[in-house]
C-alpha cells in the first residue's frame, strides 16, 4: 500500500516546504491545502480506504478524524494527550512537579489559597488540561485573574466549570527543545525553539534531552505511536515539559528527512495491522 500525504498549510510562509519537498524527494504522493480557519470545507483528495498522513492544524485534525475513515490520517489522540492522562505515567519526568488540577471556577474561588500555595511574586502558571491548546500557558498576575479567566472561557468556547486547567508554581526557563519521537524507534530528531523566552530555532539538541525523550519514548504507556515531547532547560537542569501530537506540532528546524521516513514506516505498521483478519 501507498503512503499518501495531506498537509494543510497553516502557516503559510513557507515554513512547511522542508517536509513537503521531503516527502515529494521520498516519493510518496502530497496534496497541500490551505488553512481556513474553522470554515469546515470537504477534504476529498484521496479516497475513504486509503493510507494517509494528515499534518496540519488541530482543528482540521479534529474534523478529518469525525469525517474520514484514513489510516492512519492525522496522528493526533487528543484524548490521550490531555495532561490528566499522561501526567499519572510520567510524572517522575515533569518539569511542573508541583501542581494541581481543578476547574477554572474553582481557581476563581480559591484564589487566595491556591495563590499563596503556588505564587511567586503574586504570579501563578496557569495551563489548560487539554491537548487542543484552547488557549497558552502562560503565567499569569493575581491582578489580571479575572479578566484572563473571561478570555480564556471565550478560547475555550466553554463555561469554566467545565475547563480543567493545570496550575504550578512559575519557574524559570532558559531554553526549550521540540523532540519528534515514536514507540520502539525513539528519538527521530530535534530542534531548539525558544531561548530566554524568545523564538529561537537550531537543529539539533544536547545529549541529556535525547536521553529524556527516549526515556520517555521506551515508558510502557504511550499516547500514540508517534508524538512530539517538548523538553527544557532551567538552571542546569533538563525537564521533561508537554507532549503533543506529532500531526498538528510546529517542527521548527528539525531534520524533515527522519520524520517523514519514520512516519511512512508507523503509519503503514498501523495500515497492515488493521488489515490482518
Amino acid at each position: 500500500m501507498e503512503v499518501k500525504w495531506l498537509i494543510e498549510d497553516y502557516e503559510g510562509d513557507g515554513s512547511l516546504n522542508g517536509i513537503i519537498s521531503e516527502v515529494r524527494t521520498q516519493g510518496m504522493q502530497c496534496e497541500v491545502i490551505n488553512y481556513i480557519p474553522f470554515m469546515g470545507g470537504k477534504y476529498d483528495h484521496y479516497k475513504d480506504d486509503e493510507l494517509v498522513i494528515f499534518y496540519g492544524s488541530l482543528n482540521l485534525a479534529a474534523q478529518l478524524q469525525r469525517e474520514k475513515p484514513w489510516i492512519p490520517g492525522p496522528i493526533c489522540n487528543f484524548k490521550q494527550l490531555c495532561c490528566l492522562t499522561y501526567y499519572s505515567h510520567w510524572g517522575q519526568y515533569l518539569f511542573n512537579k508541583d501542581y494541581i488540577m481543578l476547574p477554572i471556577l474553582e481557581l476563581s474561588r480559591r484564589r487566595e489559597e491556591i495563590y499563596k500555595q503556588f505564587g511567586v511574586d503574586d504570579c501563578i502558571f496557569i495551563r489548560p488540561d487539554s491537548g487542543a491548546k484552547t488557549f497558552y500557558g502562560n503565567v499569569y498576575p493575581s491582578e489580571e485573574l479575572d479578566s484572563e479567566l473571561k478570555i480564556m472561557e471565550g478560547y475555550a468556547s466553554k463555561p469554566l466549570d467545565e475547563i480543567l486547567v493545570v496550575i504550578s508554581s512559575p519557574k524559570p526557563i532558559d531554553k526549550e527543545w521540540r523532540v519528534v519521537v515514536a514507540h520502539q524507534y525513539g528519538v527521530i530528531a530535534a530542534s531548539q525553539y525558544k531561548k530566554d523566552g524568545k523564538l529561537n530555532e537550531e537543529r539539533g539538541c544536547p545529549q541529556e534531552v535525547i536521553e529524556i525523550a527516549n526515556r520517555i519514548a521506551m515508558e510502557e504507556w504511550q499516547p500514540d505511536k508517534m508524538y512530539t515531547v517538548d523538553v527544557c532547560e532551567s538552571n542546569g537542569q533538563f525537564y521533561f515539559l508537554e507532549v503533543n501530537s506529532f500531526s498538528c506540532s510546529g517542527l521548527y528546524a528539525c531534520d524533515p528527512k527522519p520524520i517523514v521516513d519514520i512516519a511512512s514506516k508507523v503509519a503503514l505498521e498501523e495500515w497492515e495491522d488493521y488489515q490482518e483478519p
